[in-house]
This record gives C-alpha cells, structure tokens and sequence, in this order.
C-alpha cells in the first residue's frame, strides 16, 4: 500500500502526523537532527495522534533502544559547537548521469543548499546528449563532463581525472541528500585510516507496490547504528555489507593508486552493477577501514514500475555474483567462495522458501527468481566484462 513518507523531529514535544490522506505513514524519526530510525503508523481521520507516535516508538525496542542512546549521549556531552567536516578538508561531490535530467535537477538543487566553500559539485554526463550539461550549468553553475564510454565506473573514474578534491564524495543522480549529508560524510575521515564512508539511504516517496517492495525486499539501508569495518573482523569480499554507492565517499590517493574503479563493472556493462562493492572491498584488502555513517542520509528514488524494479534488482545479483568471481580469480581470494554461499544460502534460498510458502510478506516468486537467474549468469557475464577488459588494455 503506498505510505507517505515523513520527517519527525522528537526531542521536543511528540508531534502529531498529517498523512495527507495516505493509509499509511513511513515516518523517519530524528532527535536533535540526528536520523535514529523508522516505523510505520496508520491514521485516525488522516492524522496520527501524538501519543500514537510515541507509542509506535516505545514498541519498537530498537528504536526506543537508539532513542535512549543518543538522549543519553546528547545530555552527557551537551551539543559542542564543532568546525563542520566540510570547513577541514577539500572535497568533490560526483553525481555521474545518463537521460534523466529531472531527477539530476532535484539531485543537484539539494546539493546546492550545502556548505560548499571548501569544494565543488562535478556531473559527469555518460551521454546523455547535453541534457546534464544544460541542468548543471543552467541554474547552479556546476560543472560538468563528458564522458563517452559507457558504464558508471568509466564515469566515475572520468571524475577521478577531473576531480580538485581529497575527498570524492559519489551520490547517485536519482537522490536527494539530507543538509546533514556533506559534514557526516567527511568527519570520519579526520582518522588517517578510514579509507571509505557510506551513508544510510531511505525511500525518497513510496508510492507503488514495487517502491514498498523493493524498500521492504532490497533496501539500501544498512541500519541507524554507526558501524566500523575492517579486514580483521570483515572478509574484504563482503564489503557490501557496510553500504552502496548512492551515498559514498572514498579518499582520492586511494581511487588513483588502487585503481578501485574497474570501468568492466556497474550499470551500462555486462556486471549490470557491483563497481561499489568491488572498490569497498579493495579498500578493505589494502587495510583501510570502511566507516558506515547513519547520520550522512540521502533521499532515493526507488524505480516506480515492477518491471524496472525487477530489472534493478536481478542486476545487483548480477553485480554482486560478477564482484565475487572476480575476486576469486584476479585477486585470489577464497574468501569470496564462501561469502557467495553463505548469500545464496541465507538470502536467495531463504526467500525462495518463504515466497513458495507464501509467507507473510515475501516476495513474489518471479523476483526472487529472476535474482537466483542473474546469480547463475554472473559468471558468463564476468567473463564478457573481462573480454571488454582485455581489449581496452586495462588490467
């Protein structure tokens, strides 16, 4: 059913909820800014009492778990007034586009309310006729450039070469970043061994069946507790554990040295995804840690139509399959065998085996079946990217 998606601050007085005539509401609950996390409530007339809200929270134990944690913190420490992330180091925010000119328009206008003194905004356009061009330069001034080889990686590393920043900060074109985003981004990297900061990605609307069902069934969402990873306790091949690209950032020395960016992988090749996975995961190899900060928030846009969101999400089973080969055979590591098992065991068996039980809210057997198919594809198609590999002359 679609759900309005609300924004509640709770550390005054509990508010009440418009729903704005939805049956239902996907309400984010924040204290003193800071994301904590979700629920979902159902009105009374269209409006949610406050002490609904507080009931819903209260009932929730890991909700009123963080609640109580950060209430806790927040009094301890008080509210110190701190020199923003972004005053401290340089940086370059990347938003890589093909075609989509209205959602990069609403993706570069949430961009432009930020601090940005210390950095510049940078669209690389992967052909998309000039529309990018028009839509960044038009009303913000921000730059952009082309790049003609197709895929999200070649974009990404086009940024590499024309980025100024220390910092590269990626953020998918169909997102919308919250004001806290660019600060909780940077800070973690004031410790000199954090390779790499995630952030936590909620729905930007859920109007369709196939947004509930993708949030529900594929979320981006890895959580509201901060989460540090490293290879002492994180197998480098399930780096996609600590987040996705819609809201990443990398150190520059890295992208360059590590040549984290493999232009084989992500949308527009034959992965169909995986390029974030796979430069987490080299991050993680080379003894860097990846932190997954909740408070960086973004705002997506989940594809509308079941069609496309089926598509969508047979490619990151392709992309995440594609990674794990590569691993195992470029870089040798075993590791990335047993982390494919232990995925197609806990998730795709699992929710097969609630989807033909019909288990109450499992997904369709089609979706779960067109991920087992693209699990089972992966291989040829790593061998593709690795043909298209080889007669680039990239290694």
């Amino acid at each position: 059913m679609p759900a309005k998606v609300v924004d509640v601050e709770v550390a005054g007085a509990w508010p009440a909820i418009d729903t704005g005539g939805y049956p239902e509401a996907f309400v984010l609950v924040r204290l003193y800014g800071r994301p904590v996390g979700t629920l979902r409530v159902r009105p009374t007339a269209g409006t949610v009492e406050p002490y609904r809200v507080r009931r819903a929270v209260e009932e929730d134990p890991e909700l009123a778990s963080l609640l109580l944690e950060h209430l806790c913190l927040a009094r301890l420490a008080g509210r110190p007034q701190r020199v923003p992330a972004s005053a401290e180091r340089s940086f370059t925010i990347v938003v890589c586009t093909r075609d989509r000119p209205v959602e990069l328009g609403r993706c570069l206008e949430s961009l432009a309310a930020l601090r940005l003194a210390n950095g510049e905004v940078l669209v690389v356009d992967n052909g998309s006729g000039g529309d990018a061009a028009q839509v960044a330069a038009g009303r913000w001034g921000f730059r952009c450039e082309r790049e003609p080889l197709p895929g999200l990686n070649a974009a990404r590393r086009s940024a590499l070469r024309h980025a100024a920043g220390e910092i590269l900060l990626f953020v998918d074109d169909d997102a919308v970043v919250d004001a806290g985003w660019l600060d909780a981004m940077l800070e973690p990297f004031s410790e000199p061994l954090v390779g790499a900061v995630t952030g936590l990605a909620l729905p930007l609307e859920l109007e369709t069946e196939a947004q509930e069902l993708f949030e529900r069934y594929s979320s981006f969402s890895r959580g509201f507790r901060r989460r540090v990873f490293d290879m002492a306790e994180h197998p480098p091949a399930a780096a996609g554990q600590a987040g996705a690209g819609v809201s990443m950032a990398i150190r520059r020395d890295l992208l360059s040295r590590l040549r984290l960016f493999a232009p084989e992988l992500d949308a527009g090749t034959d992965a169909r995804s995986g390029g974030d996975h796979y430069a987490l995961s080299r991050v993680l190899a080379a003894g860097y840690r990846i932190v997954y900060q909740p408070e960086a928030l973004v705002w997506h846009l989940h594809r509308r139509d079941y069609e496309a969101m089926k598509r969508t999400v047979a490619g990151y089973s392709t992309g995440v399959y594609v990674v794990l080969t590569r691993l195992l055979l470029h870089h040798r590591d075993l590791q990335a065998a047993k982390v494919g098992w232990e995925w197609f065991r806990t998730h795709h068996l699992h929710e097969l085996r609630r989807s033909l039980t019909r288990a109450p809210g499992a997904a369709p057997v089609d979706l779960v079946l067109a991920e087992i198919r693209a699990a089972f594809g992966a291989p040829a198609a790593y061998l593709r990217t690795r043909r298209a590999e080889r007669a680039r002359g990239d290694r």
